[in-house]
């Protein structure tokens, strides 16, 4: 395992998260400072809890929780030294267990087939505290998720409330992009009357999850609440109603969804902490402050000059955090938008710049799940890009199994497994990503007609696309491209000039760059229809 002295975190082998409460890796931080050497609680009592006055349980709970995630029952690591204090004894390096191979699916390996080892270093240079030169960096959100209220007549629905914050817990685990708090951390707060800015302080988290279960005959109701733990505010808050007589599959159903909701790029803890960066100022911001400045608009791109934009906020992080794995993948999703998008002046160089930059970070030692979630992804397309599609398949099923429950990673991704021919596959994750995500149904529905159109199922291809009013130019000629397949000439031509009334410039040539197949007749196929149906060479 990895204690990161930058970061704040504990990681396992492979980089992903090991949910700690702040208190007890503020204890852990302290004592891997001095690996050997013995520390009075007194000691730890003044650099933890800064002298104010604690109990003993405080302190031996944190050495509980340490403990326990580092499957350490027997004290080989960390030992109590009576009446003095607690020593941490990590083995030498090469003593160290050599890493498990990874395996694909397996979404924590590290959660599950933890050493016992502890390995400390540092990830990074080591944080110096009042060092003005070095703004300490935001993380990613970090949250607590409370039992869920019962408020059904009965008073019967406990046992859900508490399995729906159990689920969305074991969720968030899976989630790069969010750091939780363990379930004995947060369900310590039960039938206590709640004070989300006493919980935040307590548990070191800027969220907190709460909600309620209420069921009355055969529907049940889950309401869940997003609070910011500084202010008090509610973030956000959604309301889930369903019929059925499983309160099991139901669970199921909502938490996908709220998950959804929560997570990812476009989920409410982003969004929420985009709007913090974007209220902090200039000289204020961090590495990963400068990274949500520009995802923040990224995102929500329509044109090239807004992808300029996000790339302009990434290039001055870039410049002030060199050495960010986080900001230059970003910067690599920039360039792969502006070619994948036919917005870029010179397709081939920006494909390249794109493939330098994935590679350059999954190269790199140390990742942050999330910025090797972002590299693998931009892999996954690269490698689709440059022929390497069995490649491009493994990165996307490696990039969905650290982001399971992310609509847009699944929907994004459907576009490597076309590429590659799994048709089957894609709808699978298309069916995930639409059960997690309702409200993106039109580009979902876009996909799926894509999809449908390349199984040969053109009518049903263009039955779905005429469902959609916005679409982007590419769609548009899928469009057409169905309607030739059908034998609708006029359509198709018609279909054609709604894509060069929007981009004037689109070719042929320009399809057959930005197009990806692992069997070239199929974009043989495409430019001949495109060609019949009137467009450019």
């Amino acid at each position: 395992m990895r204690v990161d002295f930058v970061a704040g975190r504990l990681t396992d082998r492979v980089g992903l998260e090991i949910p700690l409460r702040a208190q007890s890796f503020a204890v852990l931080r302290y004592l891997a400072e001095r690996p050997g050497a013995v520390v009075g609680k007194e000691e730890l009592s003044v650099a933890v809890w800064n002298g104010a006055a604690v109990t003993d349980d405080s302190l031996v709970q944190c050495v509980r929780d340490i403990r326990r995630v580092l499957r350490d029952e027997n004290q080989t690591l960390l030992k109590t030294v009576p009446r003095r204090g607690y020593r941490l004894d990590p083995p030498p390096e090469n003593e160290a267990p050599s890493p498990r191979p990874a395996v694909r699916g397996l979404v924590r390996p590290g959660i599950v087939a933890v050493v016992a080892a502890l390995a400390i270093a540092l990830a990074g240079a080591i944080w110096t505290r009042g060092n003005p030169g070095n703004p300490a960096p935001a993380q990613p959100a970090s949250i607590a998720v409370l039992p869920f209220d019962d408020m059904s007549a009965g008073g019967d629905l406990a046992y859900l409330g508490d399995g729906v914050a159990e689920d969305i817990i074991a969720m968030l685990a899976r989630s790069p992009d969010v750091l939780v708090i363990a379930r004995n951390s947060s369900f310590a707060y039960a039938d206590q009357p709640v004070d989300v800015r006493r919980i935040g302080a307590e548990l070191g988290v800027g969220y907190v999850l709460e909600g309620s279960v209420r069921r009355e005959g055969d529907r049940l109701r889950i309401i869940a609440q997003l609070d910011d733990a500084k202010t008090g505010e509610h973030v956000w808050a959604e309301r889930y109603d369903r019929a059925g007589t499983d309160p099991a599959a139901l669970q199921d159903e909502v938490t996908g969804q709220i998950l959804a909701s929560l997570t990812g790029e476009r989920g409410q803890l982003k969004r929420a902490q985009y709007r913090a960066a974007w209220g902090k100022d200039t000289l204020d911001l961090g590495e990963y402050d400068y990274m949500l400045r520009g995802l923040a608009i990224y995102i929500d791109a329509e044109d090239k000059e807004q992808l300029d934009h996000a790339a302009r906020i990434w290039e001055e992080g870039l410049r002030k955090y060199p050495d960010s794995a986080l900001i230059r993948a970003k910067l690599g999703w920039y360039h792969w938008t502006s070619a994948w998008q036919f917005w870029s002046d010179d397709m081939a160089a920006d494909f390249a710049a794109a493939g330098d930059a994935a590679s350059e970070v999954l190269a790199r030692p140390d990742l942050s799940p999330e910025a090797r979630r972002s590299a693998l992804w931009l892999s996954a397309y690269v490698r689709m890009q440059r022929g390497d599609f069995s490649g491009a398949v493994q990165a996307a099923h490696d990039t969905v199994a650290m982001a399971p429950y992310d609509a847009r990673v699944l929907n994004s991704l459907t576009d490597v497994l076309l590429a590659d021919g799994d048709y089957d596959t894609a709808l699978q994750w298309l069916d995930l990503a639409l059960a997690r995500d309702p409200s993106r149904w039109d580009n979902n529905l876009a996909n799926r007609a894509n999809l449908h159109r390349l199984m040969g199922k053109s009518e049903e291809a263009i039955a779905e696309f005429a469902q959609l009013d916005d679409l982007w130019p590419y769609m548009r000629l899928s469009a057409a491209i169905a309607q030739v397949q059908l034998g609708n000439l006029e359509k198709a031509r018609a279909r054609v000039r709604e894509a060069l009334a929007i981009d004037p410039d689109f070719t042929q040539t320009l399809w057959r760059e930005g197009s990806f197949y692992s069997d070239p007749a199929i974009l043989d196929g495409e430019t001949a229809a495109l060609a019949a149906a009137g467009l450019p060479k």
